[in-house]
Order: structure tokens, then C-alpha cells, then sequence
């Protein structure tokens, strides 16, 4: 439709009257002041100047391609709404290269693009909302992520997975090696959603990878950590993602583990893909041996060893996740205390549940150590130890804190009768 034509009172440019509804002017303001933020040029609306922002503020590193400029960031600024093109001051959603660095804070480096004269990408119309994926935008986007990788090689060293150091040589940047160093091994547990945001780097030594293993494994092979062959040797996480650098791929790692016990003249074997017989009880057997099958590199080909390592305690979960199901064994002569046996159980089993109806995971968890404590208990030292510490907290847990702090009770129980007296001072 033509536009009607008339003069105006300004002195130069061009002067367009818009007649809009009502209800339009009242968005009107927030509208164009979002547009004017990361427009090229300055906007005044009703005679104020609108506020500007470079749409590539706060970037580590930014260089031109494409005719757009680059902004690389080592976090995400757009996580949100993904909005990371700026268009004359109109931002639009567009999937652009990314890579995570392996390490304790997982600096995720992205970038942004502020397209000045790049007359070949094009909007999907009419709302140019989005960006048409045409051969300018593969070019734009093989550009932004050599620019990302320019970005990282200013930095003192990284941590890139091995695909991505590879995709870097590919596209003519040469970064050294990722800087080695592994995290200090922890073994898994079964509510390892609490407790795991931290790692340590293992120092310089003997380091040995442990691939991820099932709780009851890891909770075994951690009674290991400290005997012969293993005591000199740092064991440390893998990190699959490393696979391919030299200084990776040159360290021992465990392939294999599994567990053999011995109960009077008997050997029954466990591990991840193998059960104890349903009728296997739980109490005090022979021996407990972990059984781990070690390669001196990473390399398929790599020459291996075994190695056999007594260890006092195994919690099976057999398949389940119930302190139930479980099977809980323990040596004759290994000295393993109730209270070490019942961290064990806890972390091979305990998993606090979110549904709604559930108490909170304190609760559940205090709960969980008591079961585990008395289990533990009568295994190692009989029923009636079990009953007694069973009686002992429920009465810190119940009656501890009624005592008067300068006072002393003696209780006498039994089935049906409790009588209660203080101690005289």
C-alpha cells in the first residue's frame, strides 16, 4: 500500500506517522527501548535518547568474520531464551557451536553474533524469529567456532575433550595438550547426587584410572584402596572424554573386578553381571577377596596383570536397591567395626526417594542409618548386640534430651513395664 507523502516539520531525514490502536501504545515503550539496546544506530522515542548496549559486552575475545563480529564467552549468557544472534537490534534463537571444558567448574564457551553487513543470512518471514539454515549460516557458523578455539588458545591451558582438540586442528588452530592431572578417585554411592560437587586433582605420581563402577564395587574396591599391590599408586576417575591424549592413554587402568568369597569350602563369585544364589544368607564368611585385572595403558592391546586383595566387608546388592534384598557379609578375623560396616551399607544402599508423599531426605536418611547400624551390628557381634543398640538409639533419639543436664536417670525395662528414677547426686 503507497505511503502518503506530505511535508513535515524537521530539517533533514525522513519523518513516518503511524496511526496504531490503543491497546498497541501501552507496549509501545518497553518494544522499541528492547530493539533499541543492540540497534546499530542511537533511537529517541518522544524526545529521550533510548539506552544502547553492546550486544557483545562482557566477551573474553571477539574478532570479525562474515561481515558480523564474534563475541566468545566461557559461560552462557544466553542459557535462558538461546537468544544469540543480535539482528539490527532484533535477537533471534540459532543454534551455534559449543564445547565443554572437563574440569571441576565445566566452562562451557559459547559465543554471540552481532551481524553488521551480512547480507546472506537471511530470517524466516514474516516474523524473523529465526534464522534460514542456508550455506552463509554453515560459514558463519564453521567461522564463530574457530574464532571460539582462538578464543581458548589465550588461555593458560584447557581441559577440552579430545574430539574437540581434534576439531581445533581441523580448523588450522593448534592448541597444546589438555592439561593432565585426574581427579582423586571417590567410590560411587547410591544417592551420589548429594555430596559430589567438588573434586580434587591427584598430584603428580603413580596414578591408576578406575572406570565407573556399580556402589557395592566401588564401596569394595575403596576397602582395598591402601594394601598391596595398590598402596603407592594414586587411584583417580576416568574420564573418558581425555581418551586420545598421550598423556591419557600412557596410564594404568583397572578393566576389570569382581569379588570371590569363601564360606565353608564354598566359592561363590559377584560382580556387576553376577548374582549370589537368592538363599545365600547374610552373617560371617572365610574370606573376601576383590579380584582386579589391570592394564598397563589404556590401549586395547596393552599387556595386563592380575591381582587378588583380601578385604573385610561386601554389601551386595544382588540386583536390588533394598536393605532387604541386600546380602551384607563380613570376615571372621578382619576386625571390621559395626560402625564402618554400617557406613558401608549406607552408601552401597541408600537412596533418598522425592516422591511427595515421603519424608524429607534427612529424615530418610537418619532413618537409613539406624537400620544400617543395627544390621551391621548383629552381623558382627550377634543379636543381642543388635537388640541393645537398637534400644540405645531410640533412647538417644527419644529420651537423651528430657534429661536434666545436671541430673542422672536409671531406667529398668522389660516387656510391658518401665520404671524410671533419678540417680541421687
Amino acid at each position: 500500500m503507497p505511503l502518503a507523502i506530505a511535508p513535515a516539520m524537521i530539517d533533514h531525514g525522513t519523518l513516518i506517522s503511524i496511526e496504531m490502536p490503543d491497546e498497541w501504545i501501552h507496549g509501545l515503550h518497553a518494544a522499541v527501548a528492547d530493539t533499541a539496546r543492540h540497534f546499530p544506530i542511537p533511537i529517541t522515542l518522544n524526545g529521550a535518547l533510548l539506552l544502547r548496549e553492546d550486544f557483545l559486552k562482557d566477551a573474553m575475545f571477539v574478532e570479525q568474520a562474515c561481515g558480523c563480529r564474534i563475541g566468545v564467552y566461557d559461560q552462557d549468557p544466553d542459557w535462558q531464551d538461546g537468544r544469540r544472534i543480535n539482528f539490527h537490534g532484533h535477537r533471534v534463537k540459532c543454534a551455534l557451536p559449543t564445547v565443554r571444558e572437563e574440569k571441576d567448574n565445566g566452562s562451557l564457551w559459547t559465543v554471540r553474533i552481532d551481524i553488521m553487513d551480512a547480507p546472506e543470512i537471511h530470517m524466516v518471514l514474516p516474523a524473523r524469529k529465526e534464522v534460514i539454515d542456508n550455506a552463509a549460516l554453515k560459514a558463519l557458523r564453521d567461522a564463530a567456532e574457530q574464532i571460539l578455539y582462538k578464543a581458548i588458545e589465550t588461555q593458560p591451558d584447557h581441559r577440552l575433550p579430545f574430539t574437540a582438540w581434534q576439531r581445533a586442528c581441523e580448523l588450522g588452530v593448534t592448541l597444546p595438550q589438555a592439561r593432565s592431572g585426574l581427579a582423586i578417585w571417590r567410590p560411587q554411592t547410591a544417592d551420589d547426587c548429594h555430596g559430589r560437587s567438588s573434586r580434587m586433582i591427584a598430584p603428580e605420581g603413580a596414578m591408576l584410572i578406575v572406570p565407573s563402577l556399580e556402589p557395592d564395587i566401588a564401596q569394595a574396591l575403596a576397602l582395598a584402596r591402601g594394601k598391596p599391590p595398590i598402596e603407592d599408586v594414586q587411584l583417580v576417575e576416568a574420564e573418558d572424554a581425555l581418551q586420545g591424549y598421550a598423556w591419557y592413554d600412557t596410564l594404568p587402568v583397572i578393566r576389570d573386578i569382581s569379588l570371590r568369597i569363601d564360606r565353608e569350602g564354598s566359592v561363590h563369585r559377584y560382580d556387576d553381571d553376577m548374582c549370589l544364589p537368592a538363599d545365600f544368607a547374610c552373617g560371617l564368611v572365610d574370606r573376601i577377596v576383590i579380584e582386579l585385572t589391570v592394564c598397563e595403558t589404556g590401549r586395547t592391546d596393552a599387556p595386563h596383570s592380575f591381582h587378588s586383595i583380601e578385604i573385610p566387608a561386601l554389601v551386595c546388592r544382588n540386583g536390588g536397591w533394598d536393605i532387604e534384598e541386600a546380602i551384607i557379609l563380613a570376615t571372621r578375623d578382619d576386625g571390621i567395626t559395626p560402625d564402618r560396616l554400617s557406613r558401608m551399607i549406607y552408601a552401597t544402599i541408600f537412596c533418598g526417594a522425592d516422591d511427595g508423599d515421603c519424608d524429607s531426605w534427612d529424615t530418610q536418611s537418619r532413618s537409613f542409618e539406624r537400620e544400617a547400624r543395627q544390621h551391621a551390628t548383629h552381623i558382627l557381634l550377634g543379636e543381642d548386640a543388635a537388640t541393645l543398640e537398637a534400644i540405645n538409639m531410640s533412647a538417644w533419639d527419644n529420651l537423651s534430651w528430657l534429661i536434666p543436664l545436671d541430673r542422672k536417670i536409671v531406667i529398668h525395662a522389660e516387656r510391658g513395664a518401665i520404671t524410671v528414677d533419678f540417680l541421687p547426686n
